[in-house]
């Protein structure tokens, strides 16, 4: 199957062997619109990062420093947006290494592509949170597209497509960090054309056992 976008990026950080072995498998016969497989980009492990991080912003006071995985987190998305931004890719689908694609959805959606509405940003399977602010989301009736939502608040950052303006856009506003990966981005997508599906297209691995326990974490 070849996905609309011009590229695919996976996220893992280097010791996730049995993690990305897997995500691997399941990508099997998926490749970006030009015939190229997923991309590895090795993760950051959050000890040598280009952005900074600021805890005296962050607004969640549950856990008041961010830890070296939120940390980490941020700058493996962020290299992978600047990675879009210096190839000049127009769209781009950037994966953690638990996403999980229901492969009708998926199909669905590639078939659709063009009923798709102009998006800068399109959230492949997220959680509803505005702890933060009041969240504005509304569906959007694409009969053919079902599950389709526009709007903000969206969190999860396993799944996703964005265009070169978003990555560039993201990059700028993450150069301080105040807050983990998810609420970040979920306040981002007030400042963009935001789109998501619930139910996802794209969900989590729930084997959270052992070595297949997620090593990276973005909450806020």
């Amino acid at each position: 199957m070849k996905l609309p976008v011009d590229a695919i990026y996976f996220i893992s950080l280097s010791k996730a062997v049995h993690r990305r072995r897997k995500l691997l498998d399941h990508l099997k016969g998926i490749t970006d619109i030009n015939g190229k497989e997923a991309q590895w980009h090795i993760a950051n492990d959050g000890n040598n990062v280009s952005h900074r991080v600021d805890n005296t912003l962050k607004r969640s006071r549950n856990r008041p420093n961010m830890s070296l995985g939120e940390i980490g987190c941020c700058a493996s998305h962020r290299e992978v947006w600047n990675k879009i931004i210096q190839e000049g890719h127009q769209t781009a689908l950037v994966l953690e290494d638990d996403a999980r694609f229901d492969m009708a959805k998926l199909t669905n959606l590639v078939n659709n592509w063009h009923k798709l509405p102009h998006f800068d940003f399109l959230h492949l399977g997220w959680n509803y949170y505005a702890g933060y602010k009041e969240q504005t989301i509304e569906a959007v009736d694409i009969p053919e597209l079902p599950g389709l939502w526009k709007g903000d608040g969206m969190w999860l950052t396993h799944a996703y497509i964005m265009t070169n303006w978003c990555a560039l856009d993201w990059f700028n506003r993450t150069m301080v960090q105040n807050n983990g990966l998810d609420g970040m981005t979920a306040d981002m997508q007030s400042y963009c054309d935001a789109y998501g599906f619930r139910p996802h297209i794209c969900g989590q691995d729930r084997n959270s056992s052992g070595l297949m326990r997620s090593q990276i974490h973005h909450t806020g």
